[in-house]
């Protein structure tokens, strides 16, 4: 049988087409088919087909359509493997397996200078595509794998025609080259293409008005100018540089490593190989992947890759990953980190999180400390705003929607890296990096999440390494240096410059600094303690426990041994416990959720936390669910609005009294 995802869904029987039933079904063998031979667990293959709106009956209906799917394949395809299933097929059998093959061998040949093989192969390769992949499909999955796919196509089609360029065949491109153009305007590596195919074919008037057409639609839709690659591409076309008559210039020097997606739509890139792996996070709208268009950055991209393997990512809503609705949470954003680290078989990870990469890494490694090997905060903080206790307030630059750009770019250069600020090449660039993480919209609600965030409960939880380092005169120094402070055994280094971007200035101080910290703290043994978020919930045993087990199931959580009529469970994020208690507390129930540090025994989760939770439980209303101070702080950006209700004493408790909170929203 031959199955083909490159286009509309088919399986192929020989000759003969095979019926597959309906979309459900059609979508559920896509998904299986995506990663034929791995096994994808129900829950996963849930999540895949139904996102959040799956109904209590998810699992057994995809139950349903596998029997289903049995049926209809003449073959059997589809293996039980606990806990899921798997597509048990020839890989050589799906097309997209053939064209990512001769799509590699294509570029292979390219690379040891055979263009006239290597334009055969990449044809041979985009032959396969019948139509946009997984069009058909509404599924959460199909959204992300389509992007995935799509990127792979035009990157096969963009190397093509670099191969038609290398063997002189430069007429014959222009064209198409204009069609696409039309189709990506912003998509540099096509413009490129087509300057260089006019010029060869003898128009270099057209050429240069080509370039001139690119440089208004970046000045009128985006603010920005062409980078210097292309700048540098039009005087050499202006004087007739005979260099451009050989091969088509290489793109900008980047790790080759492919971009993939995740289920939840991040976007992440692997570089370097070794047994340490290393996750970096980087602040507010900033993306990876432009980064190896800059120099320092990707300097900075390739010390960190030689360490051991660099995974970087998007965080959700910035870059190349999904945009969403509203801003993600603290909360989901951890989600998207261990789905990252899932995705390319990280089991521990040294965190590196920048500006606001430092709260979430901190809250990582105390609620996933078996996940987290070491974490390295660079210029963070653990809350922007004053508060009681906490007279640091780090002022906010004016952010206009019109200004959005380069303007913007400027004043953010001023303040985040002043040993750039005068390049005006340098300063553009951030223009354009900006742009590409986030619209203006995106951003200022970015801005006003991260002024929300307050890790400062969790940070004496992280009992991993840690370094926190910044800058002396970075404007999140004070900040940054409060946060190193609140972590036990912390090393907390400040070193000269005032830049917060740790590329810029003396980059190699910061890094010779991380590789000094990761020799020194070599690799700790398995933590016996964790941060968990515990819900409790009153006179839960006169509702039934399978009505509990379900909704803690439904909300991601695990639980815990009953305390008399009481119902407890842990989750990792503190607004799924919320959701899960409000879900129970409808019923009439009472409800308490809090965040704390537990002790993982072979007996279970024991500590002060499900105390303090029970507690909360026995002081709420029918019906209500209590929080405590440490919970509201850290659901930021997850759209929860509290009412105040007072304050109690909790024996066993940090502190002698905990501020109440009942969520309103």
């Amino acid at each position: 049988m031959e199955f083909r995802l490159l286009g509309p869904l088919e399986v192929r029987d020989g000759t003969t087409r095979v019926p597959l039933g309906g979309r459900k079904q059609r979508a559920l063998l896509a998904r299986l088919l995506l990663e034929a031979g791995r096994t994808v667990s129900v829950e996963r293959l849930v999540d895949d087909l139904w996102g959040d709106e799956a109904p209590d009956t998810a699992a057994k209906m995809v139950q349903i359509h596998v029997s289903q799917l049995r049926k209809a394949l003449p073959a059997p395809v589809i293996a039980t493997r606990p806990p899921g299933y798997a597509a048990d097929v020839d890989p050589q059998a799906i097309d997209v397996v053939r064209f990512r093959a001769l799509h590699d061998e294509g570029r292979a040949a390219r690379a040891r200078g055979d263009p006239a093989v290597a334009a055969d192969l990449l044809r041979r390769a985009l032959a396969i595509w019948r139509g946009p992949a997984l069009a058909e499909f509404s599924e959460p999955f199909a959204a992300v794998e389509a992007a995935h796919l799509g990127e792979m196509r035009l990157a096969c089609l963009e190397e093509r025609i670099d191969a038609d360029l290398d063997r002189g065949a430069h007429d014959t491109v222009v064209g198409e080259l204009e069609a696409l153009v039309a189709r990506h305007p912003y998509r540099e590596r096509l413009r490129v293409q087509l300057l260089l195919a006019l010029h060869r074919a003898g128009r270099r008037p057209e050429a240069l008005a080509a370039y001139q057409a690119y440089r208004r639609t970046l000045a009128e839709e985006l603010g920005l100018e062409p980078s210097r690659r292309v700048r540098e591409l039009e005087q050499a076309i202006l004087r007739q540089d005979p260099a451009l008559l050989g091969a088509a210039p290489a793109p900008p020097r980047r790790e080759q490593d492919e971009v993939r997606f995740v289920r939840s739509g991040d976007v992440y890139q692997v570089v370097g190989d070794g047994p340490l792996d290393l996750v970096l996070v980087h602040g507010w709208v900033c993306p990876f992947l432009p980064g190896w268009e800059y120099e320092p950055l990707a300097r900075f991209y390739h010390r960190l890759a030689a360490l051991g393997r660099l995974i970087l990512f998007d965080k959700r809503g910035t870059g190349l990953s999904d945009r969403v609705s509203g801003v993600a949470s603290l909360e989901e954003r951890i989600d998207d980190v261990r789905a990252v680290m899932d995705a390319v078989g990280s089991e521990r990870a040294v965190l590196l999180g920048i500006s606001e990469g430092g709260p979430l890494i901190a809250l990582f490694a105390a609620t996933h400390p078996r996940r987290t090997r070491a974490v390295v905060a660079l210029s963070a903080f653990a809350r922007r705003s004053a508060a009681p206790g906490y007279p640091i307030d780090i002022p906010q630059l004016p952010l206009v929607p019109d200004e959005w750009g380069l303007p913007f770019a400027r004043r953010w250069a001023a303040e985040r890296a002043p040993s750039v600020a005068r390049d005006e090449d340098a300063v553009r660039w951030y223009a354009s990096y900006l742009v590409r993480g986030a619209s203006p919209g995106a951003a200022a609600a970015l801005r006003a999440m991260n002024l929300e965030i307050d890790v400062r409960p969790v940070l004496p939880t992280v009992r991993v390494p840690a370094l926190v380092l910044y800058r002396e005169r970075d404007f999140l120094a004070a900040a940054t240096r409060d946060m190193g402070e609140r972590i036990p055994g912390a090393r907390v280094v400040a070193l000269a410059g005032g830049d917060h971007l740790p590329w810029e200035g003396d980059q190699e101080a910061v890094l010779d600094e991380i590789e000094r910290f990761l020799a020194a703290a070599g690799v700790g043994g398995e933590p016996d303690r964790i941060l968990t978020t515990v819900l409790c919930v009153g006179e839960a045993a006169d509702a039934g426990d399978g009505a509990f087990r379900d909704a803690v199931a439904r909300f991601r959580g695990t639980p815990l041994d009953a305390r008399g009529s009481m119902r407890l469970a842990r989750f990792d994020g503190p607004a799924r416990a919320i959701r899960c208690g409000a879900a129970l507390a409808a019923g009439r129930l009472r409800a308490g959720v809090h965040t704390g540090e537990c002790d993982v025994t072979p007996g279970g989760v024991r500590g002060a936390p499900l105390d303090v939770a029970c507690a909360l439980a026995r002081r709420a209303e029918p019906g209500e669910v209590l929080v405590s101070d440490t919970v509201r702080d850290l659901v930021a950006g997850a759209g929860l609005a509290f009412a105040e209700r007072g304050s109690m004493p909790i024996d066993g408790d940090e502190r002698r009294e905990v501020a109440l909170f009942a969520p309103s929203s």
